[in-house]
């Protein structure tokens, strides 16, 4: 059990204008973790003001992105140089939001005006594009102006329509019921092109069968006719300019997207860093004169580098107060401060004292160890694991970390229930591959479960050595060679042999009662060692300890004399091993209240009988639900065996021979093995997690802890500059206005005197 990085309370004192500076100082320093204040959370989800400026900004930002087809991959992908970062100078929070506001709103219109005119445009192309194919057609019929300019009692028009409406403009314009001259040819596959002759008294009758069809004229103009045929030349030129203009419109927005994605990327940053920003700057505590005051953590080695660096950074503007928080004994705001403040802040130290002491006096009373976050300093071979920790919950300040316990006994434990040297082998493979392929791709948690699947493979090895199993035989067999026989091997100490569960199962489940019952015994054990660093030995020897007794005399019991009753009340008295560890249970502990341990001191005599009482009968209960539980070792070991033997079984059925049933028994043996690896795999796994959660854990560990989050703004494209504007106290404005006063009165006369000389 490796130990978790001690801690370090500051608490620093500032003025309120040098805020977003200190924030931006610990931002950069990626190690300090900010104290919640949580009677605050609801009231500024609900009424922060800057929290829903930071909302809107967030989408128009996303509103131009969306508009300037630009992804987050696109970001990731720039790369700038230091000096390249855009710079924001601003004064506080309000101002950077106000500002970016407008750099996004300028840039929303200009594209806005962009989408506009390129959505015109496309339509003048579609225009100018159909007119194109129109007079192609019309071409055919040797179009000129003077044929048109025959037409004295007749009308000529075209039109275009889609594909669809051809059968209607055949029976619309039939010569019967309307005297016409009509032709049509295809312009694209829905679309299709027409010109009518028809007598101008006809117009309104015209009209209306045109509506029917949704046709659309196309215009006859005299630009586009010559006396010879169709201007094509012209119609070409109007075609390349708007496509020419088409382009640059587009140009321009690739322009504006490409030149400004340093901006953007620097927009986008800030945003994101907004949200958490506004978050720790509600951190801060108001005090009078115009100050603030805010508390964090940051590891204990780290102490002076960043105490020298705050003051370095503030010099006579900051004050700290830091407490070390120990592990092993009770810690408040009042016991231990060191203080760190300058000669000028000395004075006005006095001033704030009176509101520091009412929070002070609410909290001098709290254990700081409870709020403390917890670093977890684990082995890389172990570290995979706390990924399992941390579903259960983050260990407490002062308790031990299990993450290494359990990256032994979890392989362990899924192994007895999945004991098979073949398919662990797939399964250490499986979690080889899955790292390295995934290794730049995913996140550290799924990486971190490859790596547990790899080490429950190998736990899954060990263990099928002892059943002796491999690919549900009791050899080493590939392609009809025989590698290895998996000869029986008796474990020591214990002297149980796990060959073949099938046929051994008394064995086994001798061996799952007995995992079960380390298992609890070592959980009882981390618990007094919690005991032990937090101080409270009594407690460690009068509980942990008498559990350990308890539970290990009622397995020497059970094994040695069996459920004979009768044999247990005869001398030597093995009921004894059971009993008189429960009596200790009951009796120890109001011994504490009478030797006048601190931490028991507020109970009563009366009240701890009653208690242990209560919690003997509890134990004994518990424990043999508890030890019952681990009795599913040895079901899922014998289901996953039976499943191996069946699928065998029914790969014998198949008879004959020659390679096509080679491949039909091989398929379905790869088949059957690859079902039972996934589903009994998992299966598997469930139930070792829920025998560390709710057996092993429950035992002595709270994962009630903090989460150690250090606070860190991203600065890959952006930086911010705060202004500190400069506060005057009450006797220096009095001053400067007096003094203003006084030039304007001598300015005044200055000029009089200058008019006078002049014109009197």
């Amino acid at each position: 059990m490796t130990e978790k990085s001690a801690m370090v309370m500051f608490r620093v004192n500032i003025n309120q204008n040098y805020k977003d500076i200190l924030l931006q100082h610990l931002s950069h320093l990626d190690l300090v973790h900010i104290k919640n204040k949580p009677e605050l959370s609801e009231k500024f989800e609900k009424d922060d003001i800057i929290l829903e400026k930071i909302n809107d900004l967030s989408l128009r930002l996303e509103s131009l992105f969306k508009n300037l087809d630009i992804t987050e991959s696109d970001l990731q992908k720039l790369n700038l140089e230091p000096e390249q970062r855009k710079e924001f100078e601003v004064k506080n929070l309000n101002d950077l939001i106000s500002h970016l506001t407008n750099e996004i709103n300028y840039y929303s219109n200009r594209i806005d005006e962009l989408k506009k005119y390129h959505t015109t445009i496309e339509v003048e192309l579609e225009k100018i594009t159909t007119i194109h194919a129109s007079y192609l057609f019309l071409e055919k019929y040797k179009l000129t102006r003077e044929k048109l300019s025959k037409f004295n009692h007749l009308e000529f028009k075209a039109f275009t329509t889609f594909t669809k409406n051809l059968e209607n403009i055949e029976n619309l314009f039939e010569f019967s019921h309307f005297p016409n001259f009509l032709r049509y040819d295809y312009l694209a596959d829905d679309r299709v092109a027409f010109f009518i002759i028809y007598p101008k008294e006809q117009e309104e009758e015209l009209s209306d069968r045109i509506q029917i069809i949704h046709a659309e004229e196309i215009p006859i103009l005299k630009k586009y006719l010559l006396s010879n045929g169709i201007n094509f030349p012209r119609i070409t030129k109007e075609m390349t300019f708007v496509i020419t203009s088409l382009n640059k419109n587009q140009k321009e927005l690739e322009r504006l997207r490409d030149d400004n994605m340093p901006l953007f990327a620097a927009a986008y940053e800030i945003v994101q860093n907004l949200i958490e920003y506004n978050w720790v700057s509600h951190q801060f505590e108001d005090l009078p004169l115009n100050r603030s005051s805010l508390s964090f953590y940051l590891p204990s080695k780290k102490k002076k580098e960043i105490q020298q660096g705050l003051l370095g950074a503030f010099e006579d503007k900051i004050m700290i107060e830091s407490i070390d928080i120990k592990k092993h004994k009770f810690v408040s705001l009042k016991k231990d401060i060191d203080h760190v403040h300058s000669a000028k802040l000395k004075d006005e130290k006095d001033d704030t004292d009176s509101k520091e002491e009412s929070t002070e006096h609410k909290e001098k009373k709290k254990d700081l160890r409870d709020s403390a976050p917890t670093i977890m300093r684990n082995n890389f071979l172990v570290r995979p694991f706390e990924t399992i920790t941390k579903m259960y919950g983050v260990p407490t300040y002062s308790e031990i970390d299990p993450t290494p316990l359990i990256a032994i006994t979890f392989p362990i434990i899924f192994g007895l229930m999945f004991g098979d040297m073949g398919h662990g082998l797939v399964l250490i493979i499986s979690g080889l591959v899955g790292w390295l392929v995934f290794r730049n791709k995913k996140g550290k948690d799924f990486l971190n479960f490859c790596w547990i699947i790899l080490y429950c493979g190998i736990g899954a090895v060990i263990v099928g050595f002892l059943y002796g199993e491999f690919f549900g035989m009791h050899e080493i067999k590939l392609l009809n060679t025989v590698f290895m026989h998996l000869d029986p091997v008796t474990i020591p100490i214990i002297n149980i042999t796990l060959n073949n569960p099938l046929n051994n199962i008394m064995t086994v489940f001798k061996f799952a009662v007995l995992i079960g019952v380390f298992h609890l015994n070592l959980g009882w054990f981390v618990q007094f060692l919690n005991y032990w660093n937090q101080s409270r030995k009594f407690l460690g020897f009068t509980d942990s300890l008498v559990k350990i007794i308890l539970l290990t005399g009622g397995t020497i019991l059970i094994f040695t004399y069996g459920f004979d009753i009768y044999t247990w009340l005869e001398p030597p008295y093995p009921i004894l091993l059971p009993l008189v560890p429960g009596i200790l249970l009951i009796v120890l502990k109001p011994f504490g209240k009478i030797f006048h341990l601190s931490y028991l001191k507020e109970e009563s005599v009366g009240g701890l009988i009653g208690e242990g009482t209560m919690e003997a009968f509890e134990t004994l209960l518990s424990i043999m639900s508890n030890v019952a539980s681990y009795i599913r070792l040895l079901a899922l070991a014998l289901a996953h065996i039976s499943l191996m033997v069946a699928i065998i079984a029914m790969g014998n059925l198949i008879q004959g021979e020659g390679i096509v049933n080679d491949i039909i028994n091989i398929v379905s043996s790869i088949f059957g093995n690859m079902l039972v690896i996934l589903l009994e795999g998992l299966l598997v796994f469930i139930n070792a997690i829920r025998l560390h959660f709710y057996e092993f854990f429950f035992k002595f560990y709270q994962g009630s802890g903090v989460n150690y989050i250090p606070f860190y703004l991203n600065d890959n494209y952006s930086v911010i500059i705060f202004k500190v504007t400069s506060v005057k106290d009450v006797i220096s404005e009095e001053i400067e206005r007096e003094i203003e006063s006084k030039v304007t009165h001598d300015d005044i006369i200055e000029a009089e005197k200058l008019v006078s000389k002049k014109y009197f």
